[in-house]
């Protein structure tokens, strides 16, 4: 009995683990080009971590090509909206864009490039990450809505305008904070208690 109680803790310390270590992730391709979102959070409830991961750029997939980076990029904000922080090397500033970058409007808050990217363009199945973070008072069921204005060799490239959203359409799930971890070790712990109790009765 000891022997499978062990296990039980086992199987239960490595689920918990996997929950801390999964984010949300939601993501979309356009014109080839896959842009994927993570959202972490953090000890502060207000405060939500994003990653915006983007790969296959100026792939065989690339419809576009030629791309030199990216020159801005925006999100709608969720419900509650205080502030968010930009990415390294880019610049907050409320509004969506357009193809000339931030354009100060709209329901949306935008992050612009410090410098705009030049020539040559990017190897091919390049890919880029963004880290930024949204403070806000509530997440609860957020789906971010995208836009991105890219530089390159094309005049103008397409600027998605796409929800990010997980493929069954449901808002992204968060990531459970710490406390809420500790809770959940504790009630599976005591489930594991009780299953070893019955067993021995």
């Amino acid at each position: 009995m000891k022997r499978f109680a062990t296990r039980s803790l086992s199987t239960i310390a490595l689920a918990a683990a996997c929950i801390a270590a999964m984010p949300a992730q939601a993501s979309l391709i356009d014109n080839g080009i896959t842009y994927t979102l993570t959202e972490t959070t953090t000890a502060d409830p207000q405060i939500d971590l994003f990653t915006l991961g983007i790969s296959g750029i100026n792939g065989p997939s690339d419809t576009e090509g030629g791309r030199y980076g990216v020159q801005s990029f925006a999100f709608n904000p969720p419900s509650g909206f205080v502030s968010a922080t930009a990415p390294a090397g880019f610049t907050y500033e409320s509004g969506g864009l357009n193809a000339g970058g931030c354009d100060g409007h709209g329901n949306f808050f935008c992050f612009s490039a410090n410098t705009t990217p030049t020539g040559p363009a990017l190897a091919s199945n390049s890919s880029l990450s963004f880290d930024f973070s949204i403070d806000s008072t509530s997440f609860g069921s957020y789906v971010p809505d995208f836009k991105i204005n890219w530089v390159g060799t094309q005049n103008n490239y397409n600027l998605v305008s796409l929800p990010l959203s997980p493929d069954d359409g449901s808002p992204p799930t968060r990531v459970p904070e710490p406390g809420t971890l500790s809770l959940l070790g504790a009630g599976l712990v005591a489930l594991a208690f009780v299953r070893r109790r019955r067993q021995v009765a």
